[in-house]
């Protein structure tokens, strides 16, 4: 199945066992590079500096987005678990899924670079009880994962409240978003510096650095905790919200399937890390 990705340099489309690298940042003078896969790509995941790409067989390969030579490195995750990837700007996480538990791996930092060592990929990341993570989101240094029972975690910096739970300097391990207990969410999307979650019920919550408008209106500098957006505030009328999603510095709303999103703050660019690729 064809698939296009936004990313920061431009795009990624997927083809089966192809993808290809569409260059709109002046990386390069190329338009656009061309990588054949062994195997049908599940995930891609890209940092401001590297790539990963996640086969079918749980096969993972690595390389740097300016080496266009194409030389992948082959990186064994030591699992027969499904697999999810994620990227913040600088770190590329995979998150392994049994029927009931999830793990995270730390697979690549941009400052370290790429290493084809094993025990590099031996420490695993818990999450604070067993679940089964069935989404994940990424802004530029913080991670929001979403189970099966719409429950969320974050990890990472929270310095502009962007976890959550409070201001937090950092946190390396998953921590549970308790202001939303009770409330099933069912997808999460990251911008830059903030969050949208979409409940079952069609509300949405905002949290993190508002500078842009991107929380909505009547909201703080930086909210530290979820905050429900306020559909009459926001002129969307009574309906629910059937859908969300980010860039770096918006949150954009939609309310009627095939309409132009309602978009609260500013800039255009492409959602930050968002490889959804089931």
């Amino acid at each position: 199945m064809y698939r296009m990705i936004p990313t920061w340099f431009g795009s990624i489309s997927v083809d089966s066992c192809k993808i290809t690298l569409i260059f709109d940042a002046p990386m390069t003078s190329l338009a656009s590079e061309t990588i054949q896969l062994p195997d049908e790509v599940k995930h891609v995941a890209c940092t401001h500096l590297h790539m990963a790409i996640l086969m079918k067989h749980e096969k993972l390969a690595v390389r740097r987005l300016d080496d266009f030579e194409g030389n992948l490195t082959f990186l064994d995750l030591h699992t027969d678990l499904d697999v999810l990837l994620v990227a913040t700007s600088r770190e590329i996480y995979a998150v392994e899924r049994s029927g009931t538990s999830s793990e995270i791996v730390k697979i690549l930092v941009d400052s370290v670079g790429i290493s084809p060592k094993k025990n590099n990929l031996a420490n695993k990341i818990q999450f604070p009880w067993p679940v089964r993570i069935v989404e994940a989101a990424a802004g530029h240094d913080f991670l929001i994962f979403r189970d099966t029972t719409g429950n969320l975690f974050s990890m990472g910096t929270g310095t502009r409240g962007e976890l959550g739970v409070g201001l937090i300097r950092r946190v390396d391990e998953p921590v549970h978003i308790e202001q939303l207990v009770g409330i099933r969410i069912k997808k999460v999307a990251c911008g830059g510096w903030h969050t949208v979650a979409l409940t079952e019920g069609g509300d949405a919550y905002t949290w993190g650095w508002n500078r842009y408008g991107q929380l909505g209106k009547d909201k703080g500098s930086t909210e530290v905790y979820p905050v429900l957006i306020d559909p009459e505030e926001e002129k969307f009328g009574e309906e629910n919200i059937l859908d969300v999603a980010c860039t770096e510095h918006n949150t954009q709303i939609v309310i009627k399937t095939g309409h132009a999103p309602f978009v609260l703050g500013t800039n255009p660019t492409p959602p930050i890390n968002e490889f959804h690729l089931d």
